[in-house]
């Protein structure tokens, strides 16, 4: 009986393995590098990140701005309808997102062009607002523990919404210390600026250093005014199907911590990396 518990355990290792290889991965945008030495504040004005859009890039060259993932049926796309919902493109609905760090916390911009703001539900995630999942080991395996934050912009454009909603013991986020967003009606896009600390995420030593990997999954959910637009119709990130059609380890991309930083050449702004600079290729 012993050996057929071995051999029933082993097949179940196997399984396991074989189904995390198995799941879809970005060719071009699977793993972002996040740069150091940003200093953010939290207040909704990406203006400390200039820059970081256009030197953070996926293998193809293009940033991480409108990047396709999986959805149900393993289709492949920018956007996903949902219950109803119709996308018209990039000026209905487009998430483009920056990560930087220090050894006290992750920093997450949003900046998301959405036609129309609405978000007259009253949970985060029900209408125009972000969903985040961390899968703290790096490994991306079913099963493995994650993070769950939502956050949302009440229907006035003034009031966020917070929803920790899975957070594993730590007190999680904070309305205006940790989180903060800004529409901005006249250029119809939303901002959203987030601070994750090493102690929230429960990182051993509460510290992040330079190679540090974890998973994340980024759902921006779209709601219009339009009848029967209302709530959560669709949504666009990056492997957000680790959030929705279930709460999926093995879905999330991989963020990996660099000690890069960012520079600015003062007279004609194109931006690179130390790292690159340094390098004698």
């Amino acid at each position: 009986m012993k050996n057929y518990a071995l051999i029933a355990a082993a097949l179940l290792v196997l399984l396991a393995s074989t189904i995390a290889e198995a799941q879809w991965r970005s060719k071009t945008h699977d793993e972002y590098k996040a740069l150091t030495g940003v200093e953010v504040k939290i207040d909704g004005d990406l203006g400390e990140w200039d820059g970081v859009l256009d030197t953070v890039k996926g293998t193809d060259g293009k940033p991480f701005c409108g990047v396709e993932f999986e959805g149900v049926g393993g289709k492949v796309a920018e956007f996903e309808e949902h219950g109803g919902g119709k996308w018209d493109g990039a000026d209905d609905h487009e998430t483009c997102f920056m990560i930087v760090w220090d050894k006290e916390a992750v920093y997450i911009a949003l900046s998301v062009t959405d036609d129309e703001h609405e978000h007259a539900a009253g949970q985060a995630w029900n209408g125009d607002g972000a969903q985040l999942a961390f899968e703290m080991s790096g490994k991306r395996d079913p099963g493995l523990t994650l993070f769950l934050y939502n956050a949302g912009l009440d229907d006035g454009a003034k009031n966020v919404i917070l929803g920790n909603e899975q957070t594993n013991g730590s007190p999680g986020l904070v309305n205006g210390e940790d989180v903060v967003i800004v529409r901005n009606e006249g250029k119809k896009e939303t901002y959203y600026e987030f601070r994750f600390t090493a102690e929230e995420l429960q990182v051993k030593g509460d510290t992040f250093s330079d190679g540090y990997e974890f998973g994340l999954g980024i759902c921006v959910n779209d709601g219009d005014k339009a009848a029967g637009q209302n709530g959560q119709k669709g949504w666009s990130g990056w492997y957000t199907h680790s959030v929705v059609h279930g709460k999926n380890a093995e879905k999330t991309g991989l963020v990996v911590l660099s000690n890069d930083t960012l520079a600015v050449e003062a007279t004609n702004k194109l931006t690179t990396t130390w790292g690159k600079l340094k390098s004698p290729r």
